[in-house]
């Protein structure tokens, strides 16, 4: 397995698409191979639901057992990520990157942004290329969702990271860390639940120091 030149499979937030993550990309060194997915492609499925299992499958398509692999989430994406973590067959995925992740999300949080979303107009979603139909499946998704029973079966090394003005997000953060064996848990200093768009420079930077030696850890032919 060529861990010099990893995989690298994005997967974004809920009410956003695949390109979020361009100027993340552009921070990480020219020969890793970045694939950021489109989860509303992915996981939307018949009468305009979303199912979690339904996209973790999918992204397990891309995944290319010969090289190191690394699957980075974020929000709906982090929780994604986990379950392709938990799905994924033994020795196909090398590291997992969670942040902003939710384990079994608050029904007054999810109320809350499913409330005020309902009375957007459909312009208000289309800033990061989303639209209102996609975002609202995306959030009853999140909203039904409970990780606990998956946490233990990721067997990876494992960020989970949440920026320190991400308050609402801090309990699950520290959720994942506990329920995931040798979860690695880190609050970035002054960032949102969106750093990824606000300050990609640092996700990047952050993402290249996790990475960099999680994979430096794996034993040689791995």
């Amino acid at each position: 397995m060529n861990a010099a030149s990893p995989q690298l499979i994005f997967l974004h937030g809920a009410g956003e698409r695949a390109a979020v993550w361009d100027d993340v990309i552009a921070g990480l060194p020219g020969d890793w191979s970045c694939e950021a997915i489109d989860l509303g492609e992915l996981g939307v499925i018949d009468d305009g639901m979303f199912d979690l299992s339904a996209a973790a499958d999918r992204v397990l398509e891309s995944v290319d057992e010969d090289t190191a692999t690394v699957v980075c989430g974020l929000s709906l994406g982090a929780m994604v990520a986990t379950v392709v973590a938990a799905r994924a067959a033994p020795g196909s995925l090398d590291a997992l990157i969670l942040s902003g992740g939710q384990v079994r999300p608050p029904k007054w949080m999810m109320r809350l942004q499913w409330q005020i979303s309902i009375r957007l107009p459909e312009a208000a979603f289309g800033a990061y290329g989303s639209t209102k139909t996609e975002t609202l499946a995306m959030y009853a998704a999140v909203e039904a969702a409970d990780l606990r029973g998956r946490l233990g079966e990721v067997r990876v090394p494992t960020a989970v990271w949440c920026g320190t003005r991400d308050i609402a997000n801090r309990p699950a953060a520290r959720q994942l860390a506990e329920g995931i064996d040798g979860a690695e848990l880190r609050f970035v200093p002054g960032m949102g639940h969106d750093w990824h768009r606000s300050h990609p420079a640092a996700f990047a930077a952050h993402l290249r120091e996790f990475v960099t030696a999680a994979l430096a850890r794996k034993p040689r032919g791995r």
